[in-house]
């Protein structure tokens, strides 16, 4: 409202200098276009989501800003993600008032926009509410001029109808009177406003300032990242309610490498330990189907926000397989292979490839449970060891400060902190025995949830980063077990995603034609290809996965060079002239990151990328030191890059030998064959540390894992 405030005051000072829009220029035009909803012509969860809304939304493309021109309307955004479903309850909340829906369909033009697939929009909401100083909130509205320059905008925080329509209700009368009386000077503030944030972003860019020391200040990181972990009071500071799978990746990583000192080491394994202790046992891994949530609602991991995605899954995944290889914990793996079988249940769809997901809105005590449900519902010899297990309780298990109102009294979460193994031996069963038991009383529970909630809609729109991320899960699945199910479900998939989102040398971000404000493929998509390609490589040393990945790569340079920045967005598919980058993982791991880790695979491999394009991804920003929960993608590419470990093959390796290269770390080891110089024996393989020395050559399993891996 600030900035409505605002905007409104600049304006009535200059009102006499204004032209009136009901009096200059031609007649409005409204197009046939503006009198309906158009959100079913176009994919994703978003716009299909609304295609039945009352409310005339128009989809994020050109023409829309076109008739927004032609009508001489405002358009009236709201800028939304699949992964974070709030947006449903704003939605409804505008749709239920019908004067509200009037004076929407009326008075602008309605545009929503999926900000993920726009990605570049949901970056920019970031900037947009540090400019207004309020927190980053997804749903935003924002009101904008048809050349998409901004107007005012609102985060909103809260999804509660009566405080949607009353942000509206305040914002709607200021907004259109002020298009009314001084539109002319609406569209010249906005246009110089815009200019001034570009000019803001330009600054900002150029002052980065890069580590001269980048091998030294990564160690540095490190340390920081692990001590942000205080093991007294479980907590992870700066992490915020988002699981942190990137930090335990990052974490479990350094916790394996042999060129790390080795008090770094040791801090980033104590730490992945605690991790584990604090996240495995707890709620936000349903015991029931297997799943992962995004993020709690409180404080302590007991209570989630039981929103879930499928990209969540697979990086959650990775995470934990890659903890599993640092602790050994078997629970760890267990959990990372129930992740990669829900999202196979929860998001796969008839073509074979992967939905991003949505979850719909519904009540948080439909998840949960009463000590006399389980006890009504189950045999009594199960209904005891099961309460016992997840430790539900007569009064509620959640703690005071995640539930300090008392709101779910009685109720419990579910968490299931031990294996198989661990609780048919408190039962004096072999497991064998009791797995089907266990087995049989999830699935009975899971019936029961299913019918609190009644049928939901399916998101089954096949989305490119959802299928890319589950590629490097099977990937990251076979090195962590040798099971060749998941190497040949993860070439299968990557075969299914270049046919459905290739595009020529291009990708898109779904499986059929969108416009390209909505379809075409940003720089992150092409990140996370050029990751899931190397990943697959890595465990097939197939060369063609190699030649998709340079080419890949070379696209990127061609489309998201930019000057001393990489761009998110294509020109092509650009509709608001800002230089928006993604460097901060703020939704999602950052394009920088994604690009800078691909950067350091493919030189290794005697691939490098565009030197224009190198020289943006390998700087690291001193500003990663102070936040590195925030760029744990970025510390983990400029870890590979500056103490390489390197995986050099001689001709005519044993299956047994070829086999484990196969299965070493898929991100944090490069492999590459052997050339003349490296003068590798036939049937051995070198493992070089850094950029030069003669290598460790083995030629066993065993000394390869003990060389790799100690």
């Amino acid at each position: 409202m600030a900035a409505c405030g605002l905007l409104l005051a600049s304006v009535s000072c200059r009102k006499g200098g204004g032209g009136d829009a009901e009096n200059s220029g031609p007649p409005p035009v409204i197009a046939r276009e503006l009198r309906g909803n158009r959100l079913d012509f176009f994919p994703g969860a978003v716009y299909r989501s609304q295609a039945e809304s009352p409310i005339h939304w128009q989809p994020w493309t050109k023409d829309s800003l076109d008739r927004a021109r032609d009508a001489r309307r405002l358009v009236f955004c709201v800028i939304a993600m699949p992964q974070q479903p709030g947006f449903q309850k704003v939605l409804a909340a505008l749709e239920s008032d019908s004067s509200v829906v009037r004076q929407i369909n009326e008075g602008y033009v309605p545009v929503l926009i999926d900000a993920d697939a726009s990605r570049e929009i949901g970056i920019l909401s970031s900037d947009l509410c540090i400019e207004i100083r309020r927190r980053v909130n997804l749903p935003l509205f924002l009101w904008m001029t048809y050349e998409g320059n901004p107007v005012a905008w609102i985060p909103l925080t809260s999804a509660e109808p009566s405080t949607v329509l009353d942000l509206f209700g305040q914002a709607h009368p200021m907004v259109s009177q002020m298009w009314r009386d001084v539109s002319d000077y609406v569209i010249k503030n906005s246009r110089r406003d815009n200019d001034n944030r570009r000019a803001r972003i330009e600054r900002r860019k150029l002052t980065r300032v890069t580590s001269e020391q980048p091998g030294r200040d990564v160690v540095r990181s490190l340390r920081q990242l692990a001590s942000l972990y205080d093991p007294y009071t479980r907590s992870f500071d700066e992490a915020g309610g988002l699981i942190p799978a990137s930090a335990l990746e990052a974490l479990a990583a350094a916790a394996l490498h042999p060129g790390l000192p080795q008090d770094v080491r040791s801090r980033c394994l104590s730490a992945t330990r605690d991790l584990l202790k604090d996240l495995l046992p707890s709620a936000m891994f349903d015991p029931l189907d297997g799943g992962v949530f995004s993020s709690r609602r409180a404080s302590t991991w007991a209570l989630p926000s039981f929103v879930r995605d499928c990209p969540t899954q697979s990086r959650v995944a990775v995470a934990l397989i890659e903890a599993h290889r640092a602790t050994g914990d078997r629970r760890a793996l267990e959990k990372a292979l129930g992740l990669i079988g829900f999202a196979e249940k929860a998001y796969a769809t008839p073509e074979g490839l992967f939905a991003v997901g949505m979850t719909w809105e519904s009540d948080p005590e439909l998840w949960m449970w009463k000590v006399e449900e389980i006890e009504k519902s189950l045999a009594p010899e199960d209904a005891k060891w099961w309460i016992q297990a997840t430790g539900m309780k007569g009064l509620g298990n959640l703690p005071s400060e995640a539930d300090p109102r008392r709101e779910f009294f009685r109720s419990n979460t579910l968490g299931l902190a031990k294996t198989v193994e661990e609780l048919s031996a408190e039962l004096s069963l072999p497991p064998d025995v009791f797995a089907p038991r266990l087995e049989a009383v999830k699935s009975k529970l899971l019936g029961i949830r299913k019918s609190r909630f009644g049928k939901s809609p399916r998101d089954v729109c096949p989305h490119a980063g959802a299928t890319f991320r589950m590629v490097s899960a099977y990937a990251a699945a076979f090195a962590a077990t040798g099971d060749e199910a998941h190497r040949q479900k993860a070439i299968t998939l990557l075969k299914r995603a270049r046919e459905a989102f290739g595009a020529g040398p291009r990708l898109r971000l779904f499986a059929t034609d969108a416009p390209q404000s909505i379809g075409a493929a940003r720089a992150f998509i092409y990140a996370l290809a050029m990751q899931a390609v190397l990943d697959v490589a890595a465990i097939t040393r197939d060369e063609q996965w190699l030649v998709w990945a340079e080419d890949l790569a070379t696209t990127s340079a061609e489309l998201f060079t930019g000057e001393g920045f990489i761009k998110e967005c294509p020109d092509e598919a650009r509709l608001i002239d800002l230089p928006v980058t993604d460097v901060v993982m703020l939704f999602d791991d950052s394009t920088a990151g994604l690009v800078s880790m691909a950067e350091c695979r493919l030189a290794e491999l005697g691939r490098p990328l565009v030197p224009s394009f190198s020289e943006l991804a390998t700087p690291m920003p001193t500003y990663m030191l102070d936040r590195p929960v925030l760029h744990t993608d970025l510390l983990l590419a400029t870890l590979a890059r500056h103490y390489k470990v390197t995986v050099v093959c001689g001709a005519e390796m044993q299956p047994a030998l070829r086999h484990a290269v196969e299965r070493l770390p898929v991100r944090m080891v490069q492999r590459r064959p052997a050339r003349p110089e490296d003068q590798v024996p036939d049937g051995s393989v070198k493992v070089v540390f850094g950029s030069g020395g003669d290598g460790l050559v083995v030629a066993t399993p065993e000394a390869l894992r003990e060389a790799v891996l100690p």
